[in-house]
């Protein structure tokens, strides 16, 4: 080398260490506790930034995948929140819908239902024989959850699930977690069941107290704004909303017949306070996130989807609901923060579901769809259309039976035990009862199993249906609404259970250590949450899952 050359490297290297070198950043402490929070019936255009407590915080300092929304057909509570933490599709994971029929038995089944002693559920009657089970368990579940991985890869890890639904508590479980906590009507209380433990700890009889001493804080009534749109609300009442605990503020809460107080406090914001108040009890009773071993605790909140279900997600009760959430929410992450430490919990936030707005809403403002007037139609109708052909072409159904057809939401199970007695194979129930039920008003498309199946029809549903769909639990037709149409047996409130965006889009949020803030775009769904957990943590996930990690970085 020229003594020029060696003049110019000794220039550069000093030149280089002139400089100053850059930070590199100190890699985050791993997360002591995973907190998955789920909404029910949040959409994902509720969660604003702007909001000043907990959901607003998350909204603001967490990873926003801000087009996120479920990838299966029928949007209901037990599917959702089996799909939040199995990495499965509702139908691989054997929970197709909230209820189903038995095509053996024609039977009615509930997705956490338990009629054998080990779903006993602690404090509660049990149900006689011949009644519908009041056992609660996860064994309709035919896949472990993102606990069951946690507790396997870290024997001493800690897993529990709290919500004021049965459902959404056992789905978000999985198989064996510590316990899964629910509020439960039978036991006018929170409570589990012999499944996970065999009494209930003292510190949940000392929770509730004697006498219905835990809702001690609820008020008499439920008040709240009427008629302020500036609040981005509707005014209050609006056409359509439901008169059940009255239409309008204020709405009765206490009553001096316990069953009837915890029933209406279930259609109130202060279901989510007692709920949040249980778990912070659970949270400092069980020791949760206090040491390196990294806990797991998963929160379903429900109040948001009673009170959607009766006044929609735009009135005014909605609107005050969520405000009082996002303060409870906020106060709660705050002592969570304390205990276990600043940045040592990673945080999840979802939901089941979306949800229809009220038709007469869209209608009115001529935002929907529907070519139904006030974009409501009659669900019985729509069956009996189906009924009249089935009995015009094969007669009445044999006694003691009653139809062809046995319905269960937007899905219809042919009557095994009456096509049988006359010798008529289901196929042709099947196309008879198709025919009519296409041709009635508000109906977009009738799925049968086969198509479902084979991957027939168009696109993006075909997919859709297909995530939903059990070959052994699913029914022999599915009714697909046209959008904004809402088929229902009921003339008031709103619901959810179809493939569409509204029913579909929820947020899908993570924050906490290792997680890089900011609104990242494109497709993801809530059935990515356990994978990505599971990388996050280096947990194994099981070969064959639906959902993918997602990129936190």
């Amino acid at each position: 080398m020229t003594r020029a050359g060696l003049a110019g490297l000794l220039l550069l290297a000093g030149c280089a260490a002139g400089r100053p070198r850059p930070e590199i950043a100190e890699p985050s402490p791993p997360p002591r506790l995973v907190l998955v929070i789920s909404v029910d019936q949040l959409r994902a255009d509720r969660l604003d930034p702007r909001l000043p407590g907990g959901l607003g915080r998350l909204a603001r300092e967490g990873r926003v995948f801000a087009d996120a929304a479920h990838a299966h057909s029928d949007t209901e509570t037990c599917p959702g929140h089996a799909v939040l933490l199995t990495g499965r599709h509702p139908g691989p994971a054997g929970v197709p819908a909230n209820d189903w029929i038995d095509r053996a038995s024609g039977r009615s089944r509930y997705c956490v239902e338990d009629d054998g002693p080990q779903g006993a559920v602690l404090g509660a009657p049990a149900s006689a024989p011949g009644e519908v089970p009041t056992g609660r368990s996860p064994r309709l579940l035919r896949v472990d959850a993102f606990g069951d991985w946690l507790r396997a890869a870290r024997p001493g890890a800690r897993v529990f699930t709290v919500s004021g639904k049965d459902r959404s508590a056992i789905a978000m479980g999985g198989r064996r977690p510590d316990a899964a906590y629910w509020l439960d009507l039978g036991a006018l209380g929170f409570t589990t069941s012999a499944w996970y433990r065999d009494a209930l700890p003292d510190w949940v009889r000392a929770w509730h107290g004697e006498n219905g001493a835990w809702l001690a804080q609820v008020p008499e009534r439920w008040e709240h704004a009427t008629g302020a749109p500036a609040n981005g609300a509707r005014p209050d009442p609006s056409a359509g909303e439901a008169t059940l605990h009255s239409a309008t503020s204020p709405h009765p809460v206490r009553d001096a017949d316990l069953r009837r107080f915890v029933d209406r406090l279930r259609f109130t914001p202060f279901l989510d306070d007692l709920t949040l108040d249980f778990a912070l009890t659970l949270f400092e009773e069980e020791g949760l996130g206090r040491d390196e071993t990294v806990d797991l605790l998963a929160i379903g909140l429900s109040a948001t989807d009673y009170v959607g279900h009766l006044y929609g997600p735009g009135s005014q009760e909605a609107r005050d609901a969520l405000l009082r959430l996002d303060a409870a929410l906020g106060r709660f992450l705050e002592i969570v923060d304390a205990r276990v430490g600043p940045g040592r919990t990673l945080v999840v936030l979802s939901a089941d579901h979306g949800v229809l707005e009220l038709p007469e809403w869209l209608s009115a403002t001529g935002t929907g769809e529907c070519p139904l007037p006030g974009g409501r139609g009659d669900g019985r109708a729509v069956l009996g259309a189906a009924a009249a052909a089935l009995a015009k072409r094969f007669g009445a159904p044999p006694a003691p039976h009653t139809s062809w057809l046995l319905s269960s939401g937007y899905a219809l199970t042919v009557n095994r035990a009456a096509a049988e007695a006359r010798r008529i194979p289901p196929e042709r129930i099947v196309a008879v009862a198709r025919e009519a039920l296409a041709a009635q008003p508000g109906v977009a498309r009738v799925w049968t199993a086969a198509e479902i199946e084979g991957g027939g029809g168009p696109e993006p549903f075909a997919t859709l249906y297909r995530h939903s769909f059990d070959p052994e639990r699913s029914g022999d037709l599915v009714v697909q609404p046209v959008g904004t149409c809402l088929l229902s047996e009921r003339p008031q409130g709103t619901t959810h259970g179809s493939p569409y965006l509204y029913d579909r889009a929820v947020p899908v949020v993570f924050a906490g250590p290792g997680v890089a803030p900011g609104v990242v775009r494109g497709q993801v769904a809530p059935v990515d949450i356990a994978p990505t957990l599971a990388q996050a943590l280096g947990i194994p996930a099981p070969p064959a899952l639906d959902g993918r990690p997602l990129p936190l970085r």
